[in-house]
């Protein structure tokens, strides 16, 4: 049976024997310098997330099967999910264990984009700078919203948030009420470049391929 997109986590990234990753927003600043020397900052599109996949050594057998996939990814229409391996949990929850079994929602969304709360949590879950939160908006398709925690805290004893930043800023079209993912949160993803690897006596050196985040395609 033919594969849809976007492929599962399960289907393609879970799969890569990682060596190296390495991702970040999209810089969406455009500069104009005015003749006294003021630098005037315009934004021009949507800030999405770009990275880089390195893959490590591993049997032939693997790495054409990884080759297979890549090559699938290669079709115009194409796409695939995929997470942060660095961060798949929230730092004061290694593992994910004290999440588990709660239902995080997002409870507030301010006027500036920038800040939300959280409701669902554990009573005193802490969320840190740099922890990672996702969830899905929209139909036809669906989006896939990935933001970093700027400023974090402690939930109160009701399981709520105090207001926390995140970057890049919070897209219109998503609304208070929808689940939000701390663990492993995932984005829709194509690749717009892949290296394949190239084979020794008994494995082969696996390639790389950057990505991109997509929001409708």
């Amino acid at each position: 049976m033919a594969l849809s997109f976007p492929l599962s986590t399960a289907q393609f990234f879970d799969l890569l024997p990682i060596r190296r990753f390495a991702m970040k927003p999209g810089d969406n600043r455009a500069f104009t310098e005015l003749g006294g020397g003021e630098l005037i900052a315009a934004g021009r599109g949507q800030r999405l997330w770009q990275g880089e996949v390195t893959l490590d050594i591993d049997v032939h057998d693997t790495i054409a099967g990884l080759d297979a996939t890549l090559s699938l990814l290669e079709e115009v229409g194409a796409s695939f999910l995929l997470y942060d391996p660095r961060k798949p949990f929230p730092a004061a929850d290694p593992g994910g264990l004290l999440i588990a079994g709660s239902s995080p929602q997002i409870a507030t969304l301010n006027a500036n984009n920038r800040e939300l709360t959280l409701s669902g949590l554990p009573a005193g879950y802490v969320l840190t700078p740099g922890d990672l939160i996702g969830w899905t908006y929209g139909a036809s398709p669906t989006r896939y919203a990935v933001h970093r925690i700027v400023t974090g805290g402690s939930a109160n004893g009701s399981g709520v948030s105090p207001s926390l930043e995140v970057t890049p800023f919070i897209r219109q079209g998503v609304s208070a009420g929808a689940s939000a993912a701390l663990v492993r949160p995932p984005m829709k993803a194509k690749f717009p470049e892949a290296s394949y690897g190239a084979g020794r006596a008994v494995v082969s050196e696996a390639g790389s391929f950057s990505f991109i985040q997509v929001l409708r395609a």
